[in-house]
């Protein structure tokens, strides 16, 4: 169905070019919004005056999806600029859309990212590094903008957690003090994410694990310690890794037995006969 009325829309555009179109959008401009979205100058020249008139129809969902199918069209060519560019106009149109912010961060930081660091036109290595890194940080920013527009749902605060996680820490080299504090970030993220009651079993566990880069091998203990008091007995597979866990970390903290969820077994006594 959007294929046809993108369809019809394109074959009517002619037409509508002849319409007047700077007082028309002057007009509508201060009133199509979604979510803030506004039909100004700056994403017209973004759009292009067809794309743009379709907006101003009243086609901002079709205008967006036709938009997220080109921005692929782009990584194929490696025109990652212009791909970028479709990405955030996309996200202006439909910001409460978490797929678009999502797979928008995750082609930036990991398909972008990567393809920049190997590029051939790259003089050093260092130069696909630097490139690379450019690209993270876009990915944060993106995210940082989708968790404003999206507050309540866990789903971003998740993706920026895991960001941090395996790009940005390791963007930090050998500053130790850097990447300290991204674990640390990290771990904040997983823990707002998991506060939200739709939060999936595997984000308590990512955020006990990023506690315990962070440092804090205490509140990751803890935090498991809780997860296996309340996670539900017929769950197998997850109480075997929580347990794994606890038991870890009892023996890294050296806990007394009597502290121990998994007490030690008692050592036989050696025969002396």
């Amino acid at each position: 169905m959007r294929a046809k009325l993108i369809a019809a829309l394109l074959i009517a555009l002619p037409s509508w070019g002849m319409l007047p179109l700077q007082d028309r959008i002057h007009m509508e401009s201060a009133v199509l919004r979604y979510g803030g979205a506004r039909v100004d100058r700056k994403m017209r020249d973004v759009l292009g005056q067809g794309m743009a008139i379709a907006l101003l129809a009243g086609f901002r969902g079709i205008v967006a999806d036709f938009l997220w199918i080109q921005s692929h069209g782009y990584w194929e060519k490696k025109q990652w600029l212009q791909q970028y560019r479709d990405m955030e106009v996309v996200t202006t149109l439909q910001p409460q859309s978490i797929l678009f912010w999502d797979e928008g961060a995750w082609h930036m930081a990991w398909n972008i990212g990567y393809a920049v660091s190997v590029d051939p036109a790259n003089r050093t290595k260092a130069e696909g590094v630097k490139r690379m890194r450019v690209w993270h940080e876009r990915a944060r920013d993106f995210l940082e903008r989708g968790i404003e527009n999206v507050p309540n749902r866990h789903d971003l605060y998740f993706k920026m957690g895991w960001l941090y996680l395996h790009k940005l820490v390791y963007d930090c080299g050998d500053d130790t003090s850097c990447e300290h504090k991204r674990y640390c970030e990290a771990a904040e993220y997983f823990r707002k994410a998991s506060t939200f009651p739709t939060a999936p079993s595997f984000i308590p566990r990512t955020y006990a694990r990023a506690l315990e880069k962070c440092g804090d091998v205490g509140s990751a203990y803890q935090l498991w310690v809780k997860m296996w008091n309340e996670s539900p007995a017929a769950d197998s597979t997850p109480r075997s890794i929580i347990a794994r866990e606890i038991r870890r970390l009892e023996d890294q903290l050296n806990l007394p037995d009597k502290e121990r969820v998994f007490p030690k077994a008692p050592t036989k006594a050696v025969s002396s006969s």
